[in-house]
């Protein structure tokens, strides 16, 4: 439950724009996190996609890696394993942050406390990821050169895309854009802003213009890093073991990588979007809270039966 993922907000993100989303790495840490993917989507519909989450995950790894009918069973068994564990430990963990969410933003809050929940979710997710990080493993073993080449091709297009739909950061076009997106992403949760909302937020937006630049780089960054790491997975075929350890550190640098100046880039980027929350939300009117406040308890039930539910 990641209300706005970063400030910097040209598409869907903390992890992950929309268009990061179109990227394999986000791909794969979907299939890391699927409820995660799932709460993006409208309250309404986050029954229907659990159900149908390994159709989905599967039909995108092939996607990106043009699975052959060995790998195709692998990724389907691995992915449904996956979700059985997702179903019987996580979701009651969900349901709980989701009522903590909606106790907390009764009242005014602090950007820190918004990225204490933002970085409660972080904390679950990544546990998720450790979890998937054996059968991602045991898939990138069988992939062959070809399908690293599909893959590397499907990269490339995914971010010439994104760099060709991006406006120059000083252009009022841009900065238009990311007001929109941005807005949208909150109206889901509180409906409709107010003109004082939306001035708040195209100032805000306005301090860091080159942001969405910044974001593209990252996520090309972070592309490159899978690919190199999953060529190396399938060039040395290290044990299973090792292959699955190197995945989790891959994980675990998707939230917060180990390089010095990236780490405090992305720090200072929730920091940022936590701070601009905070301000939306306290300026809230009582109809937009009632929204929120409901908003937050259905996702909250909707865990709750998912985790009754045998499946």
């Amino acid at each position: 439950m990641t209300m706005v993922t970063t400030r910097a907000s040209s598409g869907r993100g903390a992890g992950p724009p929309a268009r990061l989303g179109a990227a394999l790495a986000s791909r794969v840490r979907r299939l890391a996190a699927c409820l995660a993917l799932l709460l993006l989507g409208a309250c309404s519909a986050v029954r229907l996609g659990y159900a149908n989450a390994d159709t989905f995950l599967v039909r995108t790894l092939d996607a990106y890696f043009d699975l052959d009918d060995a790998q195709t069973r692998l990724a389907r068994d691995e992915v449904r394993a996956l979700l059985a564990w997702h179903r019987a430990t996580e979701l009651d963990q969900y349901a709980r942050l989701l009522g903590e969410a909606e106790q907390r933003l009764a009242r005014p809050v602090s950007a820190d406390e918004v990225l204490a929940l933002h970085e409660g979710i972080n904390r679950r997710l990544a546990l998720v990821g450790e979890r998937a990080a054996p059968a991602l493993a045991a898939l990138a073993l069988t992939l062959r050169p070809a399908q690293l080449e599909h893959l590397a091709r499907r990269l490339a297009k995914d971010i010439a895309r994104a760099r060709q739909e991006l406006p120059a950061p000083d252009s009022e076009r841009a900065l238009d854009a990311r007001v929109e997106r941005y807005a949208e992403r909150v109206e889901s949760w509180l409906g409709s802003l107010s003109e004082t909302q939306r001035t708040q937020l195209r100032a805000a937006l306005a301090d860091d213009p080159a942001s969405p630049h910044w974001w593209l780089r990252e996520r090309e960054q972070r592309q490159r890093e899978l690919l190199t790491l999953l060529r190396r997975i399938a060039a040395e075929q290290p044990p299973a073991e090792l292959a699955s350890a190197w995945l989790r550190t891959f994980f675990e640098q998707q939230r917060l990588p180990a390089d010095a100046e990236r780490r405090a880039r992305i720090l200072a980027f929730r920091r940022d979007n936590s701070a601009l929350l905070a301000d939306l939300l306290n300026s809230a009117s009582p109809r937009q809270r009632a929204r929120l406040e409901r908003r937050l308890r259905d996702y909250a039930d909707d865990c709750a039966a998912l985790a009754a539910d045998d499946g």
